[in-house]
C-alpha cells in the first residue's frame, strides 16, 4: 500500500530504537505487531497527533470563503441569463447559463450544508412526479432543458428570477453555514467520484452535455480544498500531495487542450470516444489519489485496537 510504504521509509531513516505502536506478539512466535493507525504512525520528524475536528476550522472557513466568492460570481451569471431572456438571446443565454452552472460546481465540497436551497439550485428530474413536467422542477436543470433541450428563451423566463433569489439566499446564508469535519474531509474525493458517476456519464446535464465545463469547476474546487487542507496532510504523509498535484495538473493539461477559441469546452457528447476515455481515466486516477485524504486527515476518534486471540482467551 503507498500509505505504508511512505512509512516504512520514513521508519527507515529514523532513530532505530523509533517503534510502531500495536499488539505485541504471541511470545515465542515471529508474528510481527499489526499496522498502527494513520493517526498512530511515526515519521522522521516525530509522532504526528490524531487530527481533531478544530483542526479542521481553518481550512473550512477559508473554504467558506470560497464559497462566497463563487456564490457572487454566480449572481452576476444569473443576471446576464436575465437579461439574455430579456433581450431574447439565445446563445447570451446559453453562455451565461454555463457560466453560472461553472460556479456552482465548484463549490461542491459545501453542498451538504446547504439543504433545501440546493434542490431548489440544482435539482434534478429524478424522484420528481411526472419528471421534467413536475412543478418542483426548478433552477438551473429546468432552464437548461429550455435553453438547450427546448431551444426557448421564453420557457426559461420564469424559473430565472426565483433561480436569482435562491443564488442571493444562499450567499446570505453562508457565514452561518456549518460544514462537519468529517464532511468536508470526505469531499475532497467525492466531488471527483460525483463527477464520475454524474458528468462523465451523461445523467447530469443532459440537454447541454457540459461535463467539462463542470468538471472543469470541480477541479479548480478540489484544488481549493487541497489546498485548505495541506498543512495537515504533509506533516502525516509528505509525498501524498505531490501525487495528488500531479494527477490534478495531468487533468487540468488535457482540459487545456481540448479546449476551443477562448477556452470554450466542447459538449460531451460531441467528443471522440478515445478523448472520452483519457478524461474518464484521469479523473479517476486523480480521485483514487484524492481518496487518501480522508484517511490521512481524518477528524474521528481513534479506535482502540482489539485482539481476536484475547477475547478468545477472555472467553
Amino acid at each position: 500500500m503507498k500509505i505504508r510504504l511512505t512509512v516504512l521509509i520514513a521508519l527507515l531513516v529514523g532513530p532505530a530504537s523509533v517503534a510502531l505502536a500495536g499488539c505485541g506478539a504471541v511470545a515465542g512466535t515471529t508474528a510481527q505487531p499489526p499496522a498502527p493507525k494513520l493517526a498512530d504512525r511515526v515519521l522522521a520528524s516525530g509522532t504526528n497527533p490524531a487530527v481533531k475536528p478544530a483542526d479542521l476550522a481553518r481550512p473550512i472557513a477559508l473554504y467558506k470563503r470560497h464559497v462566497a466568492a463563487e456564490l457572487g460570481t454566480m449572481e452576476d451569471d444569473v443576471r446576464r441569463l436575465q437579461g439574455a431572456v430579456d433581450a431574447g438571446d439565445l446563445e447570451g443565454a446559453r453562455q451565461a447559463w454555463l457560466d453560472a452552472d461553472s460556479s456552482y460546481e465548484s463549490i461542491g465540497a459545501a453542498y451538504g450544508a446547504f439543504g433545501e436551497l440546493d434542490l431548489r439550485i440544482d435539482g434534478e428530474t429524478a424522484g420528481l412526479p411526472g419528471g421534467a413536467a413536475s412543478p418542483d422542477f426548478t433552477g438551473l436543470h429546468r432552464i437548461e432543458l429550455a435553453l438547450f433541450g427546448r431551444g426557448s428563451v421564453a420557457d426559461a423566463e420564469p424559473y430565472v428570477p426565483r433561480l436569482a433569489a435562491d443564488v442571493r439566499a444562499l450567499r446570505r446564508k453562508v457565514p452561518g453555514l456549518r460544514i462537519e469535519a468529517l464532511e468536508y474531509v470526505l469531499r475532497a474525493h467525492e466531488v471527483f467520484e460525483g463527477a464520475l458517476d454524474l458528468q462523465l456519464s451523461g445523467r447530469a446535464g443532459p440537454w447541454s452535455s457540459d461535463a467539462l465545463v463542470a468538471l472543469a469547476s470541480n477541479l479548480r474546487g478540489t484544488r481549493v480544498v487541497i489546498g485548505t487542507l495541506r498543512p495537515l496532510i504533509d506533516p502525516r504523509e509528505p509525498l501524498l500531495s505531490g501525487r495528488i498535484d500531479r494527477s490534478l495538473d495531468a487533468l487540468a493539461k488535457t482540459l487545456r487542450g481540448l479546449a476551443g477559441p477562448g477556452g470554450a469546452m466542447p459538449r460531451w457528447d460531441h467528443l471522440p470516444a478515445a478523448e472520452k476515455t483519457l478524461v474518464s481515466g484521469q479523473t479517476a486516477a486523480a480521485a483514487e489519489e484524492l481518496a487518501y485524504v480522508p484517511e490521512v486527515v481524518d477528524p474521528r476518534p481513534l479506535v482502540p485496537e482489539r485482539s481476536a486471540i484475547a477475547e478468545v482467551q477472555a472467553e
